[in-house]
Formats: structure tokens, sequence, C-alpha cells
């Protein structure tokens, strides 16, 4: 069973920002809008002002612990025998992360959480204060600049969510070196854009070239197979619901959002699946007609390839039915079906 907080993440964003008028708030999420989606790397901390910082906590701090949960939880899927009981987090913001690690695992119980900005160290340490969860509580909050010459304490995992695109080119090979260096298992996660996807590529590739190998989303370390088709990217999307306070900061209508992301996991362990098959990895959403579920794989092989599940074949076919975008095939509990892959 996953970690539950005694204070949900909502409920501590919620009481965090409280007493925030909400038309700051909006200004804020405006102004930090357009600057992400400029694309222009930081010359200075996104982050510099409380403001800004409650801003971003309202409006960003849902989506990345979604979308890094999402990514630990397929991680495990993979990898049901990796229990990290240390992870530094590069770039942390406010701490979405962690919380989001602990989801997934439980175990954990040293959290470091390196930020440049001293105002989201700030916030970030009074929303894990408002959790029961002695890892959070205990977490070493630093400030921290990439480049500095003092090198990290060794993790069992290290991670940087949505920070290469801040970055300028040299700066995001710099990120990728230490968190090689630093630990064991390296996760990095950006916006399921094709800009973002780009930056993931680089970074597996330069991952890969230190010796990892990768873990998730591939089942393998070969070149993606994306790359030869144009208008196509690896990326996966998780839906989480908007709080009140989410939908008025962002003037937003629905209750909910569907936050797209595109990552790599790599490590020093010998990949999963070296004695046997690893299972594929859902790229899309699963096409439903009737009698047949057609899933778009990317394989083992280093193939992007289509199976189609007919419903005379069975169990296979419902497990196709439940099946979701991101999730690998088959599912790890069962054995492989007998549907045929056809090329795309």
């Amino acid at each position: 069973m996953p970690y539950l907080p005694g204070m949900t993440l909502r409920a501590s964003i919620t009481q965090t920002i409280a007493g925030t008028r909400t038309t700051e708030l909006a200004n804020a999420v405006d102004a930090l809008t357009a600057r992400y989606r400029s694309g222009i790397p930081a010359g200075s901390p996104i982050l510099s002002r409380e403001i800004d910082v409650l801003a971003y906590t309202a409006y960003r701090m849902p989506a990345t612990y979604a979308a890094t949960r999402a990514v630990f939880e397929q991680l495990h899927d993979v990898v049901p025998d990796l229990r990290p009981g240390s992870l530094v987090d590069l770039g942390a913001g406010t701490g979405a992360t962690a919380w989001a690690a602990l989801d997934v695992w439980p175990d954990l119980t040293s959290l470091t959480m390196l930020e440049q900005s001293d105002a989201a160290i700030a916030v970030g340490r009074r929303i894990a204060e408002n959790s029961d969860a002695t890892p959070l509580l205990a977490a070493s909050w630093r400030q921290w600049h990439l480049g500095q010459t003092q090198p990290l304490d060794p993790a069992d995992i290290a991670v940087a969510a949505y920070v290469l695109g801040e970055l300028i080119t040299e700066q995001q090979s710099l990120l990728v070196e230490t968190l090689a260096r630093t630990a064991s298992t390296v996760v990095l996660v950006e916006p399921g854009t094709p800009a973002g996807y780009a930056r993931i590529i680089t970074a597996r590739n330069e991952l890969i070239a230190r010796g990892l190998n990768v873990l998730a989303p591939c089942p393998h370390s070969l070149q993606c197979p994306l790359l030869a088709r144009d208008g196509d990217w690896c990326h996966f999307a998780e839906r989480l619901e908007r709080s009140s306070t989410h939908r008025s900061v962002k003037s937003a209508e629905l209750s909910y959002e569907d936050e797209k992301y595109a990552y790599v996991a790599a490590g020093r362990a010998a990949r999963p699946g070296a004695t046997g098959r690893r299972p594929a990895r859902i790229l899309r959403h699963p096409t439903l007609r009737k009698g047949l579920v057609s899933l778009q794989l990317c394989t083992e092989e280093g193939s992007a390839v289509e199976l189609k599940v007919a419903k005379s074949e069975g169990e296979p076919y419902k497990r196709a039915r439940r099946a979701r975008w991101g999730d690998p095939w088959p599912p790890p509990e069962h054995p492989a079906g007998s549907s045929t892959l056809s090329p795309p």
C-alpha cells in the first residue's frame, strides 16, 4: 500500500497559501506561465519572490507531484526490487517530488532537497510541516547552485524534475553528469512537449554513454524508434483533479487537467529482464473497437509496433481493455498473451 500522509499534499498546499489574495496569485501565475512557455533559459531564479513561489505552489506543484508519482510508479512496475532508502532532488522547488516518492517507496528515510531559491525552500518546509511523515519533516533542505564544486553525498536515487528546460545546453549536460555521479538510479522528468522530449533524449544518450542502463519508460537502451517518425515523440499523461483554488488561479473551468510529461529513468544495475524478456511500454491511449483492442508499443527490440488483441483471445483481451497509456505490456503479474505484433 502506498504511504498516505496524515494531511494530504492538496490540503497542505491550501493551508500554506491561505491568506494570500487570489488576484495576487492569479497575476503571479500569469507571469510564471509566460516565463515558462517562453523556453528561454533562466538567467536568475524564476522563483525569487514569495508570491511567485506561492503561485507556483498553487498551480504547478500538484501537476509536478502527479507526474513524478506516475514516473515512480512506472519505474516500480519495471524494477519492483528497487527500494531506495535515500533520495536527492536537484532543483526541488517546493518538494513535490519527495511527496510523490514517499507514496511509491514508503521505506525512504533520507530526503535531500537542493534548491537555489531561498523563498522556495522556506515554502517547501512550511508545506512539509503539515505532514506527519518523518522523512518529510526531517528532510535536509539546502540552497544549491548547479556547478558548485562541493560534491553531493551519495544517494540511492537522484531526481531532477522540470529543471532541464531552465538551463542552457552546457548546464543541462552538467546536471546529467551530477545526477549520474550522485546516485545509482537517475530520473529526469520534463514537459511532454517535443522540446521536452528532445531534452530527455539528449539526457538519455548521455546517461547511456556514462554506462547506465535505461530502466523506463523504454524497455531497451537502443535509439528511440519515435525519432524516425515526423511529428511524433514519446510522452505520457496523468490526469489530476483541480482544487477550487487551483481553478481560480488558472481561470480554469474544468475540474481536472492532464499533465503531459516525458521522462527517462536509468541505473547502473543490470537492466531488468537481463535473464528474460522485458515488458513493452504502451505509447498511446489504447484504441478500443468492437471485439478488438489496439496497443501502440515500444518493444525490447527497440521498435515501435502495433499489437492487436482480439476478444477471442480471452484473458489477454480483458487485460488489454484495462490497460492504460504508459503501462508496461504485458502487465507485470501476467505472462505474455498469444497476440501477434504487426508492423506500424
